[in-house]
């Protein structure tokens, strides 16, 4: 199982347990990307994401120790102890299966375990996966064009204005850099 470590970047992605669907409402995808966000932000940096019915993608890297222990501090988790990162992804699915169990009046797990993650290892496998996230939707027959999917990060890049969790700064530098923007 590869470990995530600060300072490296990852694609994480999984699925519903039994290929089974994740997200039932329009509501159901913000709850998903606020619980992220509270359970993982602070250790963190997120580049892009998209959310589909069964699945979905990340595309992060670990902070430093020393960032994730200052953003941890600032942080409201009920409990003040910083784990591993796996710790918190697990701990951000735990919370998001429980509100579904609750919410559908199901029981069990939501989430294939182990969930999955790939260590990004250069700039080009980084833009080919922003690309690749972002396109998921059109792969997967969910919409003919990604820019009309609402469940993805692609808008965020289009607003800068709009308050966002994402590092958008370092995926347009990279296009960018790449003369492919």
């Amino acid at each position: 199982m590869l470990k995530l470590e600060p300072n490296k970047y990852y694609h994480i992605y999984n699925r519903g347990n039994n290929k089974e669907r994740l997200f039932y409402s329009p509501d159901n995808y913000e709850y998903f990307l606020s619980k992220f966000n509270h359970h993982c932000f602070h250790v963190f940096n997120t580049y892009c994401y998209c959310l589909m019915s069964n699945h979905f993608h990340f595309l992060e890297s670990v902070r430093s120790v020393a960032e994730q222990k200052r953003l941890f501090t600032d942080s409201n988790l009920k409990s003040k102890v910083l784990r591993s990162p796996s710790r918190h992804l697990s701990n951000f699915f735990n919370s998001y299966t429980q509100s579904i169990n609750k919410e559908r009046n199901r029981t069990g797990a939501l989430f294939q375990r182990p969930f999955k993650r790939k260590e990004v290892d250069s700039d080009e496998y980084f833009r080919k996966l922003i690309v690749y996230i972002h396109q998921n939707p059109v792969h997967h027959n969910f919409t003919k064009s990604f820019k009309d999917y609402s469940y993805s990060s692609y808008s965020h890049f289009l607003n800068f204005d709009e308050d966002s969790f994402l590092n958008r700064e370092k995926v347009i530098e990279l296009f960018w850099r790449s003369g492919k923007f």
